[in-house]
């Protein structure tokens, strides 16, 4: 049998001698987050363990009747005498949550995870955090039940782009084969995640990227959602996923960017996406992070102000890159 890594070894002693866990996810959490979330309840359900997802009142969850077990989301704090494990969240200040306490476990795929926790076990070269759930449970020697398996497997399309990320490896292949064994309906999935817009979200999407704005001679693209653009539409805020990703896959486009108004909270969220430059960077300027090549922060300044600084900063950064 092949040798555990130090982490993922006491990784597996831990979770075999929990009494009560309460897992959390970043908030606004992605599909991603969520996959994980449900993969880790599976696995310490069969290990006997009490666990539960816990997250705001207010937070909204995409997908989460169908990704996650019915009965095993809390809104709230999670209570001081179980374990907290922190999921796909590359800082800890991000977590859904009202409060908490320290932080037990942290499982992440961010490569600017600063390992915070009492056990960190991050892979910042994987491709997601539904991967790393199912190294887990490999490493204990599990198999996810059905729907488990079908929320890690969306989980891992979700971050890949549907496997077409740089982060794919062939082990990511071969995890999702593992999971379609055990029961994944390929078809159904890619339906639910790709091919269920409303008729809304195509009408959100077309005034965003009709609004669109080029920067650096065309090698970027900045667009908006404004709440106005949420009335008009009837759209819901969590429509907006994928229009930054259509505008990356514009020919000739480097950097896209994606500016949203929120309801709540802070004033605006941006979503960045790249092909050739390290967009984690640029957040990281603004209190943000995430991946090399997807990365996103949060800001209290306008629309029109977040797209000014960033219309200024692509231009600076695309040219000194090479064309």
């Amino acid at each position: 049998m092949k040798e555990l890594a130090a982490d993922l070894d006491a990784l597996c002693r831990r979770m075999r001698g929990e009494h009560r866990v309460a897992l959390a996810v970043h908030e606004k959490p992605d599909t991603d987050a969520l996959g994980a979330a449900s993969g880790m309840l599976d696995l310490f359900g069969q290990l006997g363990v009490d666990a539960e997802l816990f997250v705001s009142e207010d937070e909204l969850l995409p997908l989460g009747d169908v990704l996650v077990p019915a009965g095993r989301v809390r809104r709230g704090a999670p209570p001081a005498d179980a374990a907290l494990y922190a999921l796909d969240s590359g800082n800890p200040d991000r977590l859904a949550l009202p409060s908490w306490g320290d932080v037990a476990v942290n499982i992440d795929h961010h490569h600017d995870n600063p390992r915070y926790g009492e056990l960190a076990f991050v892979r910042g070269e994987a491709s997601s955090t539904s991967e790393l759930v199912c190294d887990i449970a490999r490493a204990l020697d599990l198999r996810p039940s059905p729907q488990a398996a079908a929320a890690l497997y969306a989980g891992i399309s979700f971050d890949t782009g549907h496997f077409h990320h740089d982060s794919t490896s062939p082990s990511t292949f071969r995890t999702a084969a593992w999971l379609v064994e055990l029961g994944v309906d390929v078809t159904g999935m890619y339906a639910l995640l790709y091919e269920s817009r409303s008729e809304a979200s195509l009408r959100l999407w077309a005034r965003a990227v009709a609004g669109a704005r080029a920067v650096a001679g065309g090698r970027a693209l900045l667009a908006a959602v404004t709440r106005e653009d949420l009335a008009v539409t009837g759209a819901g805020p969590e429509e907006t996923d994928g229009i930054v990703d259509s505008l990356r896959g514009v020919d000739g486009v480097e950097v896209a960017a994606l500016v949203k108004e929120q309801t709540d909270g802070a004033r605006v969220r941006v979503s960045l996406r790249s092909e050739t430059i390290d967009v984690s960077a640029v957040a990281a300027l603004r209190g943000g992070g995430g991946h090399k090549l997807a990365s996103g922060f949060s800001s209290d300044d306008s629309s029109e102000e977040v797209i000014a600084w960033l219309s200024s900063e692509l231009e600076r950064r695309l040219s000194t890159a090479s064309s």
